[in-house]
């Protein structure tokens, strides 16, 4: 099966070819390029239904329940164990204009297919868009619409007949809209959706007036693939431009949710650029059209002569987000599981005023903070959260808190007494995650002598000592039953570091943090981590800008003037550091940057109104050089005299 990505790849000869098609790999097809044209090998017969319903059987996907939908449809019988409906059945000449499908009700289906029988004439496009490129343009130029949107959703309004007008393209009956055969039932299902509004007219309709949905959504995860992606997720135009026949005028159809009008000018100008940015294929016979309904828009294009398009629907995949299992313990399956789930995260390495740039960065929306003993900075950074907190900014609760356990204080006996004291030096009850900075054990420094006691001891020594770090992990484990750590995990630990925590653990590492950028890509690490359940976080995402004034990188290996970072944030009209940001997230990993200015840190988060295509991902991937700047074996000898390598 010849396999493209149209909304990537404008022509099909250029796509890419698949034996069967697995769940996993379709789940991830859809996850990474959004929608797929999907076409028989090139000399082979076109598909017939029957195979596009085999087709769609074979993901096992979960059923989808069509209720609520303003379309006529009609059930196409097939010998597979799916259901396969007519696409709207609209008139010809009517343009059914963009929306994702069945946004307008509670629970919208994840996965759309279209398949081609027979293509019209002239038309008939099943045009596609981005739904985050239109998210984008919406924020841009009308943000107090999208504020609005974002806050209080939409309200739909459709007064439905009793029987299915075919000559309409929202005549679908309210009998069919709700799958029910009496008024009775159905009027016990609409009383049973909190907010609905309906009203009975003299000549039997019946007109709904939705409740409040939300209209705007942020796709974080989708069955373990990172999306995190705002998305125009609704039927607001649909609505605005189509809802009209006999009993319903489309610009009443649409409100704000709390039931104040939508300027028509704004909704004019949305609509607008979605026709001018739209990708339109013009059908072939046999023809399939995949397409995650959590982040690409579908429209219908007017056509002439017959046309038989059919569509199925299904929720997400069933058994999906699966891992491999490596080592003993719980395997981590959920990876949005996490309290804070935007993945920015910013660190606290290095900064020059950290009580301010905290508190700053809290008001910038993070959520997520990366400290550690040996930043040295722990008691202001704490003084930070709690000055955001007394003043109402942000909760405990809304706050991730990541600080880590340094080399002097890997005995067991230690181990509690290290966190303790990150404890009160942060004036924290207890973090979100204590990770093990480094796989190496290093000679006990006093706290009262040294804090933080850095790479050398009293003497200005760094010494090494033996110690078994299965045993300190032990010691990791007794501080979340004692409620001081949600989570454990590791920081700068190869594949086998991790295969003997694993071989240990009661109580799994949850995250794994190491140096990763577009110098060094680490992929073997980070699927090995992924496989074993444990989600990775990448230090110094932007790569060797911090290191430069250690003398641990030169300006040749800033990444900020690469050519290929700069086309494609050209490209994208965003910064250098916006893209690799984002390339961190569409690998599905937490990347922790940091800025000391409050209009820099805003600029960090605002990645998630754009997407990079498999072709940028490869372009980035292929800058790797395995270059590691932050690495023991160099600076430990340079700077300290001990030889001690951890990545070899």
């Amino acid at each position: 099966m010849r396999v493209t990505r149209i909304l990537e790849v404008e022509d099909p000869d250029k796509g890419d070819y698949y034996g069967k098609i697995s769940q996993s790999a379709f789940v991830q097809l859809l996850a990474n390029h959004k929608a797929l044209l999907l076409q028989n090998n090139k000399g082979s017969d076109p598909l017939s239904i029957e195979e596009f319903a085999q087709f769609t059987e074979g993901l096992n996907l979960e059923k989808y329940e069509y209720v609520g939908g303003a379309a006529p449809r009609r059930v196409i019988p097939v010998k597979a164990n799916v259901e396969v409906f007519t696409a709207n059945e609209a008139p010809p000449d009517q343009l059914i204009p963009f929306h994702h499908e069945l946004a307008q009700v509670a629970n919208p289906p994840e996965y759309i297919f279209f398949y081609c029988d027979l293509p019209s004439m002239t038309g008939g496009e099943t045009a596609l868009i981005d739904s985050t490129l239109v998210y984008r343009f919406a924020a841009d130029t009308h943000p107090h619409f999208m504020d609005k949107l974002k806050m209080h959703g939409a309200r739909y309004k459709r007064t439905l007949p009793a029987e299915d007008d075919k000559e309409s393209p929202i005549g679908r009956s309210f009998y069919n809209t709700y799958q029910v055969t009496n008024k009775i039932d159905l009027e016990k299902k609409l009383n049973n959706i909190a907010g609905l509004e309906y009203e009975w007219l003299p000549e039997g309709s019946l007109t709904v007036t939705a409740e409040p949905i939300p209209a705007v959504k942020m796709i974080e995860q989708q069955h373990g693939h990172g999306i995190y992606q705002w998305t125009f997720h609704n039927s607001v135009i649909a609505a605005f431009l189509g809802w009209e026949d006999s009993r319903n005028d489309r610009t009443k159809s649409v409100c704000f949710g709390n039931n104040d009008v939508m300027d028509p000018d704004v909704l004019d100008a949305i609509a607008d650029f979605m026709n001018a940015h739209k990708v339109s294929y013009q059908w072939k016979k046999g023809d399939i059209f995949a397409i995650n309904n959590r982040l690409v828009m579908h429209s219908r294009n007017s056509f002439t002569g017959p046309r038989r398009v059919y569509t199925s629907m299904f929720g997400g995949a069933i058994g999906g987000n699966k891992v491999k299992k490596c080592g003993a313990g719980p395997v981590v399956e959920d990876f949005s599981a996490l309290r804070v789930s935007d993945p920015t995260t910013f660190g606290m390495w290095r900064l020059d005023n950290p009580e301010e740039t905290v508190y700053n960065a809290i008001k910038a929306g993070y959520r997520r903070f990366d400290s550690a003993c040996d930043y040295g900075n722990e008691e202001l950074t704490g003084r930070g959260i709690r000055r955001a907190i007394d003043e109402g900014i942000v909760k405990r609760d809304e706050l991730y808190i990541t600080t880590k356990l340094w080399n002097t204080y890997h005995h067991p006996e230690h181990v509690h007494l290290a966190l303790d004291r990150c404890l009160q030096d942060l004036g924290l009850e207890f973090v979100d995650e204590f990770l093990i900075h480094f796989p190496i054990s290093m000679e006990f420094v006093p706290f009262e002598e040294k804090y933080p006691p850095e790479w050398q001891n009293m003497n200005g020594e760094m010494v090494l000592v033996k110690n078994d770090i299965t045993a300190t992990w032990k010691a990791m484990e007794t501080l979340v039953d004692k409620g001081k750590t949600i989570s454990i995990g590791l920081s700068n630990f190869n594949c086998q570091h991790i295969r003997q925590v694993l071989s240990i653990a009661r109580i799994r590492p949850t995250s794994l943090q190491i140096e990763c950028h577009p110098h060094l890509s680490q992929q073997k690490l980070i699927r090995f981590a992924r496989e074993a359940g444990i989600r990775v976080s990448a230090f110094s995402p932007l790569g060797g800008t911090s290191y430069i004034s250690l003398d641990m990188a030169t300006k040749s290996d800033l990444l900020f003037e690469n050519p290929t970072i700069l086309k494609i944030s050209h490209e994208h009209d965003k910064t250098a550091a916006q893209v690799m940001l984002r390339w961190s997230i569409q690998r599905n990993m937490l990347p922790i940057s940091k800025s000391s200015t409050p209009g820099r840190m805003k600029e960090n988060r605002a990645i998630f109104d754009f997407y990079l295509t498999k072709e940028e991902m490869n372009d980035i991937d292929n800058l790797n050089q395995n270059h590691r700047y932050n690495d023991p074996g160099v600076f430990c000898e340079a700077g300290m005299g001990t030889f001690c390598p951890i990545y070899e």
